[in-house]
């Protein structure tokens, strides 16, 4: 008996999963849509379950009419398939982070005198930034300050105003001296530690200390680096650090373009 062909399982169908990495704000979406149509990135379209799939690529989006524009597949098959899909599910990656979005049933269309095919706007896109993969480095101008209370022998209570290096949605690197690395050993949990975002707010979190290393610039200067993961990080405190990751990226793009 012949087996059945195996289909994607795609993260957009697990809201309870990736929750966290879902974007439903418009002007978020509609931001990565036009960054994926300026990049030329090559997409994954999968037909229904993904039972068919081509390549495509965004050549169009229309915030007006509410529109996005794919480039067609060129084979027969490929192209009769896409317009008999009740919804495509398209997958790609930005930047080292996956992107995955979908669409109702796609009909041909024209755009800038090209042949296309067109749907619907999302309501949402799934942004899948992981620790692993992507880590933002606060604006040096606008530093994110973390509060941690710390246990020495001399202070058993004191309490240390640091600056992070990095941020993700697992996790953050702080700066420390480097006389400090008795007070962050390997696996030390420190609770309630307060985060402090320039123009943001406060939110409470736990880290654990992944690791703390020895840090050197070319100027030959030394701090600390205490690489902590988020303990029990609530889905509003993730929201919240996601929507900050979020803004600065189109800020420094936006700069990027000379669009600020």
């Amino acid at each position: 008996m012949a087996e059945a062909p195996l289909t994607p399982d795609f993260e957009i169908d697990h809201p309870d999963l990736f929750a966290q990495f879902r974007l439903a704000n418009p002007q978020e979406i509609l931001f990565y849509l036009n960054l994926l149509t300026q990049r030329r990135a090559l997409l994954s379209a999968y037909a229904n379950s993904g039972d068919h799939f081509f390549l495509t690529s965004i050549v169009g989006v229309d915030a007006a009419s509410g529109q996005i524009f794919l480039d067609p597949p060129n084979s027969e098959e490929s192209y009769a398939a896409a317009l008999a899909a009740r919804q495509i599910t398209l997958s790609t990656n930005l930047d080292r982070v996956k992107i995955q979005l979908r669409l109702p049933a796609l009909s041909p269309a024209t755009h800038d005198s090209q042949n296309v095919l067109v749907a619907p706007l999302p309501g949402e896109l799934l942004r899948l930034q992981r620790r692993e993969f992507f880590r933002l480095e606060p604006p040096v101008a606008m530093p994110i300050i973390c509060q941690v209370a710390v246990t020495a022998p001399e202070n058993p209570s004191s309490i240390l105003d640091l600056h992070l290096s990095d941020i993700s949605i697992g996790g953050l690197c702080l700066v420390a001296r480097p006389d400090m690395t008795a007070l962050f050993p390997r696996d030390a949990l420190f609770e309630h530690c307060r985060l402090e975002f320039p123009d943001e707010g406060v939110i409470r979190v736990n880290l654990r200390v992944h690791k703390a290393i020895d840090f050197s610039t070319h100027e030959g200067h030394h701090t600390l680096r205490v690489g902590c993961e988020f303990v029990d990080l609530p889905a509003t405190a993730m929201a919240f650090i996601q929507r900050y990751i979020a803004r600065i990226e189109r800020e420094r793009k936006a700069r990027g373009w000379g669009l600020s």
